[in-house]
């Protein structure tokens, strides 16, 4: 009787010591500030099942990458949008379509009485506006992109985070710092977000690094905690500033209670840099 009273309690023991130990929550708060020559900015990050939410002083967006649903909030207008990454890429089409309708009609106006010199200059800045080649569907030549990982490692809101350099064209981009192995594929899964970009191009060829295959593989690996984007003439830090992990209730992935659901044109049009 009292072996069988000791196996139960080494039992009772065992589990209690698994349920103490075994992770109850994958979700994570990871805190972040940019800093640019001029100025720096503030933004929250939630994870947790692999739905994401990203949230700074104007804007709150939420990508559900189980449902492929999205979010764009309007904090200042209290105003939202939500749909799925299919009816986005919809809404992008249709949306872009007009604003190249509206851009032709007016230049068409603009150079009724121009010179044919003046008219010659007009179309060849059109066509070295990258931008609007994008718009236009013009093809893309990919650039080549190379990651060189230099064996280098940081800590980081007490994490350990490997260096990396991002090439593009043999051009230095970023150096990239990531947390490897640190969420699990479960909670954090960057897919998602290159089916957002693709999205967001609706089928035209990309020469930007950050499209192709060697960019998103890198950041399979892990979460970066700290990225240096190298510009023209300045650079741009991002680093992670706060982590934790923290149980979070659905709640947290949902637009405020009180705002009000409106077009996605209407989101576009309103939102602030």
């Amino acid at each position: 009787m009292k072996r069988k009273n000791l196996l139960v309690a080494l039992l009772f023991t065992a589990l209690f010591v698994m349920v103490c130990y075994l992770p109850l929550s994958a979700g994570w708060i990871i805190k972040s500030k940019t800093t640019g020559e001029y100025e720096s900015s503030w933004n929250e990050m939630y994870l947790q099942n692999n739905v994401f939410k990203m949230l700074d002083e104007g804007h709150i967006f939420i990508l559900n990458g189980n449902t492929r649903d999205l979010t764009f909030v309007n904090v200042q207008e209290n105003t939202y949008w939500k749909g799925n990454l299919d009816d986005f890429k919809n809404k992008m089409k249709e949306f872009f379509g007009k604003a190249m309708d509206q851009y032709s009609a007016q230049m068409e106006e603009a150079m009724k009485n121009l010179t044919p010199e003046q008219r010659a200059m007009m179309e060849q800045m059109g066509k070295d506006n990258p931008m609007l080649n994008k718009m236009q569907g013009t093809k893309a030549k990919p650039p080549v992109v190379d990651i060189v990982s230099t064996g280098e490692v940081m800590t980081i809101a007490k994490r350990s985070a490997k260096k990396y350099i991002i090439k593009s064209d043999g051009k230095k981009m970023e150096e990239v710092w990531l947390a490897e192995n640190m969420i699990s594929s479960k909670d954090w899964n960057p897919e998602i977000f290159r089916d957002l970009a693709e999205s967001m191009r609706m089928g035209m060829a990309s020469s930007e690094y950050e499209d192709t295959d060697e960019y998103w593989n890198l950041h399979k690996k892990g979460i970066p905690l700290k990225t240096v984007y190298f510009q023209d003439e300045y650079t741009v830090v991002e680093e992670v500033v706060e982590l934790s992990e923290k149980n979070l209730p659905a709640s947290t992935f949902a637009p405020p209670s009180d705002c009000r659901e409106v077009s996605l044109e209407h989101i576009f049009q309103n939102m602030e840099e």
